[in-house]
């Protein structure tokens, strides 16, 4: 009969824990509310999302792909890197016996939630230098903001879940002590 040891536990907890954010971040990325700014002096509403910026009255998206390059990059490759880390941690908790092995996931989370956020602040940098001009009344975050903020906070959940559980593993491993 097959038994499931306590690292088989750890990376199941994980890999639900770690389809969160997975999912918010591919639907933050691919949805187009990110930012709303009112204008006052025009009581005109313009919509950000990640590769344009239009107003919410017209339907012509402006092209401005050139100003949103390095958020788009940093959004996008840590969504990617955010996902290699989940499955490398997963794998590493549930395969892998080494007890250096198991610190790499954890940097490799880390690596892609700061991508994340630095991604977040230069894009919100973006758009209020571009739009300097206007007298902005109200600056709202649009719900695809909000879900790429909760995978990043997600993200820094799992970098410490899989950062304590590979120090569970290692003090297991360095006691020779095998519990399921």
């Amino acid at each position: 009969m097959l038994t499931m040891r306590y690292y088989h536990k750890f990376a199941i907890i994980g890999l639900i824990v770690g389809i969160f954010p997975i999912i918010f971040g591919i639907i933050a990325l691919t949805t187009s509310t990110w930012i709303r700014v009112f204008d006052e002096k025009s009581s005109q509403t313009i919509v950000c999302d990640l590769f344009a910026q239009f107003n919410q009255s017209s339907t012509n998206k402006d092209a401005t792909t050139d100003t949103f390059q390095i958020p788009q990059y940093f959004e996008i490759i840590g969504c990617i890197i955010l996902q290699v880390g989940l499955v490398v941690g997963v794998l590493c908790t549930a395969l892998i016996n080494k007890r250096s092995v198991h610190f790499i996931p954890p940097v490799i989370l880390m690596i892609g939630t700061v991508m994340i956020f630095l991604g977040l602040i230069f894009y919100i940098q973006y758009v209020v230098d571009r739009n300097g001009a206007l007298s902005i009344k109200k600056l709202h975050l649009g719900y695809s903001m909000i879900l790429m903020i909760a995978t990043c906070v997600i993200g820094c959940f799992m970098t410490a879940y899989f950062s304590f559980t590979a120090g569970y593993i290692h003090r297991h491993i360095m006691a020779g002590i095998n519990i399921h």
